[in-house]
């Protein structure tokens, strides 16, 4: 039972990161514009570890977490500063923390008794040769 749970929170985790790397594309595509194309190709959603802890690792480019911050002064031309009220681009915070909740939702509900019979039929015509 153990190898068929895990097998579920890998399949999760692997599905979740292709989500999350697709929707966090359209958000980058819409709020930059696209110079060198670094922040989006530079992307990538792994799966790792044991069987028994399976992590989800996305890896971005370093300065996308900067992107986020709320700018909270501005430079004018003469070195004086101002208030800003400008806001952070939105890639990078709300995305980790809508897919964690999404994760851990999906990993609550969606082990049933349905899910455990289709990894094992896919287990066995694997063994089976079909």
């Amino acid at each position: 039972m153990d190898a068929i749970r895990s097998t579920f929170v890998r399949n999760i985790l692997k599905e979740e990161g292709i989500r999350f790397i697709k929707n966090q594309g359209i958000a980058i595509s819409s709020a930059t514009k696209v110079r060198s194309g670094n922040l989006i190709k530079n992307r990538k959603a792994i799966v790792s570890g044991t069987d028994a802890n399976p992590q989800l690792h996305v890896e971005l480019p370093a300065y996308a977490r900067f992107l986020d911050i709320r700018r909270k002064f501005r430079r004018s031309r003469r070195g004086q500063t101002k208030r800003s009220s400008a806001r952070g681009m939105r890639i990078y915070n709300r995305f980790v923390m809508g897919h964690y909740y999404g994760i851990a939702e999906r990993l609550q509900f969606e082990f049933t008794q349905e899910t455990v019979d289709l990894i094992r039929a896919n287990w066995k015509g694997a063994f089976d040769g079909k």
